[in-house]
């Protein structure tokens, strides 16, 4: 389909109105007379949550964030005794072709991937 047919399809090769011309301008500068004021509100929100103590941005988005918890085991890395605390690894003797660690969208990422190059290839 050539560019010259697209655009008669879409109605290009008509004349407009003047009244759909102003029409649309008139909607163009209608809106840009709202932005401002919608703007200053936006951020007179956002301010005023950010000086009381409720302010958390994951949890305006129903997200719960970091648990004290999950750090513990950080701290101890930093203080050389994320070893000395874990205890001697068993064997279980399991094998996994993968191990995806996280479910983020670098984890989904990598399974996904592998997933897609394991459907190339025969299982034997």
């Amino acid at each position: 389909m050539s560019p010259n047919s697209k655009d008669k399809q879409l109605g290009m090769n008509r004349p407009i109105t003047r009244r759909d011309f102003l029409n649309g301008v008139a909607l163009g500068a209608g809106s840009l007379m709202l932005l401002p004021p919608w703007m200053e509100s936006m951020a007179r929100a956002e301010e005023t949550a950010s000086r009381t103590g409720a302010y958390y941005p994951p949890a305006l988005m129903g997200m719960r964030g970091n648990h004290d918890g999950s750090f513990t085991y950080a701290h101890a890395m930093r203080d050389g005794d994320a070893w000395d605390s874990s205890g001697k690894p068993e064997n279980t003797g399991e094998t996994y072709d993968l191990v995806v660690v996280g479910g983020g969208i670098s984890g989904l990422a990598a399974a996904y991937f592998y997933r897609k190059s394991r459907a190339k290839t025969p299982e034997f």
